[in-house]
């Protein structure tokens, strides 16, 4: 009864195992060296076993062929530099300085680029000099500080090794953890960011809210304020602006916004919520014109508050101003102050 169970199990093993190689597609082939190669090692030992036992009846000319042409493939996929990553789960949307990358399985760091892509298990790992923004197919961004390791687990996933990450969900992002040796970070729409050295975690929440797993039990944190964690379990919690020089590495690598053919209102909003401030329009008129200029070239390469100063030069009819917390907009033509 129990090898009639072995043999139903291994069936139905066999059976899942065909339909994933048929939903996997024809394997990549080794270059033609390395098959050669492979085909000269395995004769070589295959004749050194049959020349160490007794003469046995030979092997069909194709079955042997066969065999080898299989082993060539096996091995040639386990071959160091040859292990296929998984498919991509986050692209660069955003790069500066020096980025580098590996794949599962391999000691070999390699640049990042623009049009790398990064797949589950890969980690990357910002030089000195580098930062790079990364993005999930749900929209969210990952963007790393300089002297960051991160290893991403998968598209909703990603273990902190060392560093600074920033995150943005966005709007329409889903779930996402941050794992570290101290804790685990959780949010649901929200912008926060997850700071590792040492013996020390700190979380500092710009939007939204986090869930960090402490000895057990989840801390909460919501919007404005940060807490620290150490190794041997003592918290602290206090408070942090939405704005400012905290958050400048991470307004330093964020994505540019295309402005080609979007309204100044739609820029002016995206400043705002890079920056972590209010956007504030003085008067029912300066709403209107920024909702009615349609914007054309491009801001590549300009920080927030650099785009907003250099759009608003060709509307002289609107003046701006970085007051505290807020962006504040005022028209001309009514005479209010934007201060």
């Amino acid at each position: 009864m129990q090898d009639d169970h072995d043999d139903d199990t291994r069936a139905g093993d066999d059976a899942k195992l065909e339909a994933l190689l048929r939903t996997a597609g024809p394997r990549p082939q080794p270059p033609a060296d390395v098959t050669a190669a492979v085909r000269a090692a395995v004769a070589d030992e295959w004749r050194a076993a049959v020349a160490s036992r007794r003469p046995r009846r030979p092997l069909a000319p194709w079955l042997a062929a066969a065999a080898v042409a299989a082993a060539a493939v096996g091995v040639g996929l386990l071959a160091p530099g040859m292990l296929q990553p998984s498919p991509g789960i986050a692209t660069v949307a955003r790069l500066t300085g020096a980025v580098e990358y590996r794949h599962a399985g391999s000691d070999a760091w390699q640049a990042l680029d623009a049009a790398a892509s990064v797949a589950s298990g890969d980690e990357v790992r910002t030089l000195p000099t580098g930062r790079v923004s990364l993005r999930v197919p749900d929209g969210l961004e990952l963007r790393l500080d300089a002297g960051t390791t991160v290893a991403f687990d998968d598209d909703d996933a990603a273990r902190l090794q060392r560093g600074r990450v920033y995150v943005d969900a966005g709007s329409g992002a889903g779930a996402f953890t941050v794992a570290t040796a101290l804790g685990d970070v959780h949010h649901l729409g929200t912008r926060y960011s997850v700071a590792l050295a040492g013996d020390t975690l700190d979380v500092a929440v710009r939007e939204g809210s986090v869930a960090v797993d402490h000895d057990r039990k989840p801390v909460v944190a919501r919007a404005g304020e940060r807490i620290t964690l150490q190794r041997d379990g003592r918290l602290l919690r206090s408070q942090v602006l939405r704005y400012g020089e905290q958050w400048q590495w991470a307004q330093a690598v964020a994505p540019t916004l295309a402005i080609d053919g979007r309204t100044l209102d739609e820029l002016l909003a995206w400043a705002a919520r890079e920056t972590g401030r209010q956007l504030v329009y003085t008067s029912p008129e300066a709403a209107r014109e920024a909702e009615q200029t349609v914007l054309k070239g491009s801001v590549e390469g300009l920080s927030p508050e650099e785009a907003v100063a250099a759009v608003l030069t060709t509307t002289p009819s609107l003046e701006h101003r970085w007051a505290g917390a807020q962006i504040r907009i005022a028209h001309a033509a009514t005479g209010e102050d934007p201060r």
